[in-house]
């Protein structure tokens, strides 16, 4: 018994052997692929960060179907939240393209965030205007390509103040604000506007008149028509609602409110005068994605779609190709593009250097108490 159990064991080895035998042959008799055969196509994603409401949906379509790709939009309210974003570890490698203020380039630049642009892969960056193509903030364009510029002003509700002095006073003037308010949650802008107001620079590198600046913020946060902080979109939200008679705001975002209701809301720039700002198209410097972030940058910069870009956001152009594609309304429009007589009164953010700390420092002072 035992040697017969021995030779059913010895039989079942040997027929698994022969098994795995037969096995091994019908793969090696398998043609094994050609060195240069394609890979099957991984499924490639854009991730975008950029402003709420900032570009048109049907514009990110066209860029999908043009390069058979996806993209992630991942939005933002202010300034310091986008950086705040890019700052958390290992953020930045999580975005390929950057809609970032003019005047965080060089910061995000000094801390090693964005990298350098390859303009061998930007064909059509040729079609922006002389004045954007070697701005002081980067020269030459190295590192961020312009998005779209405008201005910060108040709207209003005209029937509610018929009579609304052009001045920045109306909301900051603590003893006799003309209605209620909502302030810009944007710290240069906001703090900016302030200076004006007091006949300062926007850019101004001294302690006392930005302190100054947070005390008079400071003030006007806490009278009792002030409803607060908001972001572009909310606050024009606000005085659409009826919630707010006046409100700080981009002009993009108001005209498209004024537009609609000329007979009751209305935009201005303040007599004192106002900021001038401009978004830029930056690349992190560990974006996952380079080669397509910059054919997705070339892409925003082509004529055409500048144009609907601008038709879309209601903000100006930087890109001299796409104003032909403008609507020849918005492109006489002095709310989008200001008069030379506003022009005089605007003024650029510059970069501060270290001096924006202490811009840091006012703003956290006004937003915590």
């Amino acid at each position: 018994m035992r040697r017969w159990f021995e030779l059913s064991i010895f039989a079942v080895v040997l027929a698994g052997l022969l098994a795995l035998i037969g096995c091994s042959s019908k793969k090696e008799d398998k043609p094994a692929p050609a060195p240069d055969a394609p890979k099957p196509a991984a499924a490639t994603e854009l991730n975008l960060l950029n402003f709420s409401e900032y570009i048109d949906e049907k514009i990110v379509a066209d860029f999908e179907k043009s390069a058979n790709v996806r993209v992630r939009i991942t939005t933002y309210e202010s300034t310091e939240e986008m950086e705040g974003k890019l700052s958390y570890g290992g953020a930045d490698s999580q975005y390929d393209v950057v809609v970032a203020a003019s005047q965080a380039v060089p910061r995000l630049v000094r801390k090693d965030i964005i990298g350098p642009l390859d303009h061998a892969k930007l064909s059509n960056l040729k079609n922006l205007g002389a004045r954007f193509s070697g701005a002081a903030f980067d020269e030459g364009n190295k590192h961020a390509v312009p998005y779209q510029w405008g201005t910060v002003g108040m709207m209003y509700d005209k029937k509610k103040l018929p009579s609304l002095e052009p001045s920045w006073g109306a909301i900051l003037d603590a003893k006799n604000p003309a209605g209620t308010y909502v302030l810009l949650d944007e710290m240069r802008d906001m703090l900016g506007v302030v200076l004006k107001f007091k006949g300062h620079s926007s850019n101004s590198t001294s302690p006392d008149e930005i302190r100054e600046a947070g005390r008079i913020l400071q003030e006007a946060k806490a009278n009792p028509k002030c409803l607060g902080f908001k972001g572009g979109i909310g606050a024009v939200q606000d005085v659409k609602a009826g919630s707010a008679d006046i409100a700080v705001v981009w002009n993009g975002y108001a005209l498209r409110e004024v537009s609609e209701e000329k007979d009751r809301f209305a935009y201005i720039i303040p007599k004192e005068g106002s900021v001038m700002w401009m978004d830029t198209m930056v690349v992190p410097r560990r974006a996952p994605n380079r080669d397509l972030a910059h054919q997705f940058i070339n892409f925003i910069l082509d004529a055409q779609i500048g144009g609907r870009l601008s038709t879309f956001t209601r903000y100006a152009t930087p890109n001299d190709a796409a104003k032909a594609h403008v609507p020849a309304a918005d492109q006489s429009n002095p709310v989008i593009y200001p008069t030379a007589d506003v022009l005089t009164r605007l003024e650029s953010h510059r970069d501060l250097a270290d001096t924006v700390k202490l811009f840091d420092e006012t703003w956290t002072s006004v937003k915590s108490r």
